[in-house]
């Protein structure tokens, strides 16, 4: 069929056409091989564009992407021959695609924060909003190596955490399995006991008898219904109030809540003292630092502190009357407003929230290992206990 394409080559120049070709795919690949990055293609009568960059790009390709477009401009080199580069460099990964449609973007004349947000490379907010700073700096280079650290720093929690969960995670599945083998293959078979007309059962263990023999005689409207829970979990927690509900309740609980809270100070602490750094104004800064908080409650309080500010308060205050901020730390935002050292000082509490973040977060994963392992062996010891009651009972009566 009949292939109309637009592609950049190594030099950054602007190559639009038509081939033929057995589909998009195909013709994507033809580009390539003859040195091309391509930036859309579509077949002939076709409505749209379609958009190369369909793969996700990794976490840390969005890193390097940062810090390689940081040191280029840190050298002196231009944004226009950096961006066609890095597309040709990466061409054949998704990083590649989806920098030479950034690249596609910043040629039609966006700014480059716009740019990233329209080019499928999915940067939070917090990294826009530090590329936007660098803009109004002019202290770009700066401001993507800020980004790629902050960027970095978020997905080194995440992979520590995936890490940290992954024996937990076994060890609960696997004992889950266990409990129900035995609550639905073993205790069933000691039915016919209860039905004995000399039985003299505890009532303990006919309880756990008759739910075994009642799981495992409708064990499909179980497993429907197992799913269904899970299907309505994943789509609520796709609707914006679902997963602010679910925030609000997991920052009430008392060892999760201070963690969460931690998680959040330390980044928004980080990100307001980079901006503070890269010169944006403490009131634009404040409403840039809005963007890297989940908690509604948060954001609402940095608001109404960004609203003092405008009335004649420091920081300092306008925060000691939030209910979430740790009157503690309070003093190291006072000692750099005092100072002049601001951004010093609000980097100063990132890290160090951040760092309570990760060790209240050691101390929960190793609270699971033990609390599953005693709910789990709980759960068989009670199941064990009901069917030793059963034999023993059976016994004293054959005697």
């Amino acid at each position: 069929m009949k292939v109309r394409y637009s592609a950049r080559d190594a030099q950054g120049q602007l190559h639009q056409g038509h081939l033929d070709a057995p589909s998009e795919a195909d013709a994507v690949r033809s580009l390539q091989e003859r040195g091309l990055t391509p930036v859309s293609v579509v077949a002939q009568g076709g409505l749209a564009p379609t958009s190369v960059s369909r793969r996700p790009v990794k976490a840390e390709d969005r890193v390097l992407l940062l810090r390689e477009m940081a040191t280029l401009l840190a050298a002196g080199v231009t944004l226009g021959e950096a961006l066609p580069g890095l597309a040709q460099a990466y061409a054949k990964q998704a990083l590649g695609q989806a920098v030479a449609l950034l690249d596609e973007r910043v040629r039609q004349g966006r700014a480059l924060s716009e740019a990233m947000e329209s080019a499928g490379l999915a940067f939070p907010p917090y990294v826009l909003a530090l590329v936007k700073a660098g803009e109004a700096s002019g202290a770009l280079a700066t401001a993507l190596d800020d980004a790629a650290e902050q960027l970095e720093s978020a997905r080194q929690s995440v992979e520590e955490l995936k890490s940290a969960l992954v024996y937990p995670t076994i060890l609960v599945v696997a004992g889950v399995l266990a409990i129900l083998l035995v609550f639905v293959g073993v205790v069933p078979r000691f039915a016919p006991m209860l039905r004995s007309a000399r039985a003299d059962v505890p009532e303990f263990s006919r309880w756990v008898i008759e739910a075994g023999v009642f799981v495992k005689g409708h064990w499909e409207f179980f497993a429907y219904a197992a799913g269904a829970l899970v299907a309505l979990a994943v789509v609520a927690m796709r609707q914006a109030a679902w997963r602010q509900a679910v925030w609000q309740w997991l920052t009430r609980l008392p060892a999760i809540g201070p963690w969460l809270i931690q998680g959040e100070i330390g980044r928004w602490a980080t990100v307001l003292g980079a901006l503070l750094a890269n010169r944006v104004p403490i009131v634009p800064a404040l409403d840039l630092s809005v963007q890297v908080l989940y908690s509604a409650a948060m954001r609402e309080g940095v608001s109404r502190a960004c609203r003092d500010i405008q009335q004649g308060s420091s920081l300092a205050d306008a925060l000691a009357i939030q209910g979430w901020f740790p009157p503690e730390r309070l003093n190291l935002i006072r000692v750099g407003e005092r100072s002049g050292e601001l951004p010093k000082m609000l980097l100063a509490l990132g890290k160090a929230q951040r760092e309570a973040a990760r060790t209240t977060q050691r101390r929960l994963l190793a609270l699971i290992e033990p609390a599953a392992i005693l709910v789990i062996g709980g759960v068989i010891a009670m199941v064990m206990i009901s069917v030793m009651l059963v034999i023993t009972s059976m016994n004293q009566m054959a005697g």
